[in-house]
């Protein structure tokens, strides 16, 4: 082999294996991108909330006695039944008239005295609950709950008794999750000697049936409304130590930076971002952010 065909076989090697590394580094670019997802800042307020209980009451209660003595002639209701004011719950008779209606069922239950639900709401006891059987005057024949009256009764520390006002509004979440919105109503002029609590009452709107002396969590927002960088909690990251905090910042279409950032408030969902202040035209990584390095290249999905 001459000269020239070596200096050609080397110039062709050198051309092919700088095409392949080129090839490869092109390709290495490529994977290098970060599949991400993006999100943009908001305005808004997230609420401070501390932790309280509570627990369901009933004010207006309804206790009904037997107006006679006499014999039970019908029961019309079962404990838990619901009932409307003017129902028939009970009908009753003298014994003379008991007697006598028994020897002559023609009479057409004369003499009967009939007793009807003086309100709306639910029978929560229920003594009297078969028919025949004799009752004295005064005997306890049911106890009815008012079910427009049902208060939630928030233990407040002390040391937040300004938190304490009439109209505040609070977060009632029930044991199965469910929440619902109160309003303070009435401040009782006492506190709990052992716990050294204020005993506020809510009022609550609600058409689901809530038992008396249910335990409840009572959340009461301790701050104040302000107008905040909102992000999302996927967007912001920590050391182990939970002392420094960033987000990653899309600075162009492929390219994101990592942003020292100081936060307020948090919830499960959202952060406050304090600072620095930043554009609602902004991106900011939500998705894949975890490991990424201070400037990477991403690929935005």
């Amino acid at each position: 082999m001459n000269k020239r065909n070596i200096i050609l076989i080397s110039i062709f090697s050198f051309l092919l294996l700088a095409a392949c590394q080129q090839k490869e580094e092109e390709e290495q670019a490529v994977t290098a991108k970060a599949q991400v997802s993006v999100s943009k800042i908001t305005a808004g307020y997230l609420p401070n909330y501390i932790r309280l209980t509570g627990k369901t009451i009933y004010l207006n209660k309804s206790t009904l006695v037997a107006p006679i003595s006499g014999y039970i002639t019908k029961v019309n209701v079962r404990q838990g039944d619901k009932v409307r004011k003017g129902d028939l719950l009970f009908e009753m008779q003298t014994p003379e008239i008991y007697v006598l209606n028994q020897k002559d069922t023609n009479l057409n239950n004369y003499g009967t005295i009939k007793i009807y639900a003086p309100a709306n709401g639910r029978l929560t006891s229920l003594n009297i609950v078969d028919e025949s059987v004799f009752a004295d005057k005064g005997t306890l024949m049911c106890v009815l709950i008012a079910s427009n009256d049902l208060k939630i009764q928030v233990n407040i520390p002390f040391a937040y008794n300004q938190l304490a006002k009439i109209g505040n509004k609070c977060k009632i979440v029930l044991p199965d999750n469910t929440e619902i919105l109160g309003t303070f109503s009435k401040i009782l002029p006492q506190i709990d000697e052992q716990s050294q609590t204020l005993k506020v009452l809510a009022n609550i709107n609600t058409d689901k049936f809530i038992p008396e002396n249910m335990i409840v969590s009572v959340a009461l927002d301790k701050g104040s409304k302000h107008n905040m960088q909102i992000l999302p909690q996927e967007c912001l990251q920590t050391d182990a130590l939970m002392e420094n905090y960033w987000i990653m910042k899309l600075i162009n279409d492929s390219t994101a930076i990592q942003v020292n950032v100081t936060i307020a408030n948090q919830t499960h969902d959202s952060v406050e971002i304090v600072f620095p202040k930043f554009s609602d035209k902004d991106l900011f990584i939500s998705e894949g952010a975890y490991g990424l390095s201070d400037t990477v290249l991403v690929n935005v999905k």
